[in-house]
């Protein structure tokens, strides 16, 4: 464990034996993160999903920086269908951490395979869509689409329990059992799933239509709600072991012995009362930071479930969008092609990248260093921008031929192509800039005279 204040390692004293910050109730909230995140850890290991996302939850709610918990709450999202929330938490990950974070690895592999992307995001559209036919009163295409994406995408556990709701309204309650044991096999304690199969034993499964129609009219518990399937209840409950117990009574007794000698013996502590306040207060301050950004990152999230847009648009963030996110990922693309020793490609995946939109200084220096160790002159963007070019890509041939005759200027060759790719997008400024350019240095060569040509003809039309 490291001191929040200097990040030397801490010893078994209650302050930090470097710069002398009172660690005490530090230590208590970094080790009730860590037990949380192991209650986390040992019920994904049985696949109680539901109760391991709210353990890690209040594990990222005492300590935002325990990458574990964080990564392991996302590796949980990604095994519940929800690949929006997964990706998420990685992408944070990697912002509080760069350096040997295994969430890079996950984006990669995410990212790596575009087909199961567009199968996911497919499947989310048809969900939204289906669950919004529900709202309006069309279940028979809400139930159409739900089978779709429950057919393509078995392991979205909300696209199974809404499908499942419209079997029970339908009384098809085999099939709806059948897709509620499919949902437990995945998250084995899922709230939802067991409520409906307790209605569907409640109501029984051969009752007669009426008669279970006025159950459902009467009861309560209300057979088909978009809020039921969005936002369902935890089923987490706090472990009845009597080892947990002994723990947390003794949490408390330490919290309670450090607030009876704050309060009680001031005068012991006068010497050392003022840098303890000042700690304790930034402390504080610290955590309630914490508090703000993680209730902002929830309300991102909700949005994401609620909206197929911005889900889209995260997906988006992975094929050539502007925001942090993508800065990022078109960051570690170039990682990792330098990491293949495929300088060029990693030269090219940096020229994607604007680095004064980078977000942290860490990423701006990871940028500097790889852009050093990938120039190899000018050659990789002069073809780039020539196989653009002749693709009739005009936009991206002119953006990488101007990287090569930044590179490199004593050709004839780019400034030739920079003409004709500005021609080509209209922009007679830029293109005349070019053309003096080959006339003036180049003015005997067969290019200079091509592009004389290409200029009369332009004027002759």
């Amino acid at each position: 464990m490291r001191c929040y204040k200097c990040n030397s390692v801490l010893s078994d004293e209650d302050y930090c034996t470097k710069c002398g910050a009172d660690v005490s109730v530090y230590k208590i909230v970094v080790k009730a993160s860590n037990s949380y995140y192991n209650q986390g850890l040992a019920k994904a290991g049985v696949r109680d999903l539901t109760g391991a996302v709210t353990a890690l939850k209040t594990s990222l709610e005492l300590n935002r920086q325990n990458i574990k918990a964080r990564n392991l709450l996302g590796l949980v999202y990604y095994e519940m269908g929800e690949l929006a929330l997964a990706l998420s938490e990685w992408v944070i990950s990697l912002n509080l951490k760069q350096d040997r974070n295994v969430a890079e690895v996950y984006v990669r592999k995410v990212k790596s395979n575009p087909n199961k992307l567009e199968l996911i995001n497919q499947a989310a559209k048809k969900y939204n869509l289906a669950l919004a036919k529900v709202k309006e009163g069309g279940d028979d295409v809400a139930l159409i689409q739900l089978k779709k994406v429950v057919a393509t995408y078995p392991k979205f556990i909300r696209a199974n329990l809404l499908l499942a709701l419209l079997y029970m309204k339908r009384n098809e309650d085999e099939r709806a059992l059948k897709l509620l044991k499919g949902v437990l096999k995945i998250d084995r304690n899922n709230t939802l799933a067991l409520k409906y199969i307790d209605e569907i034993n409640n109501t029984g499964v051969h009752s007669d239509s009426k008669d279970k129609e006025e159950y459902y009219r009467n009861s309560k518990h209300r057979p088909l709600s978009g809020n039921d399937v969005i936002l369902p209840r935890s089923s987490y409950k706090e472990p009845s072991s009597g080892v947990f117990t002994v723990v947390y009574i003794l949490l408390g007794v330490i919290i309670g012995a450090a607030l009876i000698w704050f309060l009680v013996v001031p005068a012991k502590l006068q010497s050392s009362q003022h840098e303890n306040n000042e700690t304790i207060k930034k402390y504080s301050e610290q955590l309630s930071g914490y508090s703000v950004e993680i209730t902002t990152l929830q309300s991102a999230n909700e949005e994401l479930q609620s909206q197929l847009d911005a889900a889209n648009e995260e997906l988006e963030n992975y094929k050539g969008d502007t925001s942090e996110a993508a800065l990022y990922a078109r960051l570690i693309e170039a990682v990792s092609e330098y990491l293949d020793n495929n300088l060029d490609a990693a030269a090219l995946a940096l020229a994607d990248i604007d680095v004064t939109q980078l977000p942290t200084e860490i990423s701006k220096s990871l940028y500097t260093t790889l852009e050093e160790n990938c120039s190899q002159g000018a050659a990789t963007f002069y073809i780039a921008g020539v196989n653009a070019y002749n693709q009739q890509n005009y936009v991206d041939a002119a953006r990488y031929l101007e990287r090569a005759y930044e590179l490199d200027d004593t050709t004839v060759e780019t400034p030739y192509y920079l003409a004709m790719s500005y021609y080509g997008l209209n922009d007679l400024e830029n293109a005349q800039k070019y053309v003096d350019i080959v006339h003036e240095r180049f003015g005997g060569t067969t290019f200079a005279a091509q592009l004389d040509e290409y200029i009369n003809s332009l004027t002759t039309d």
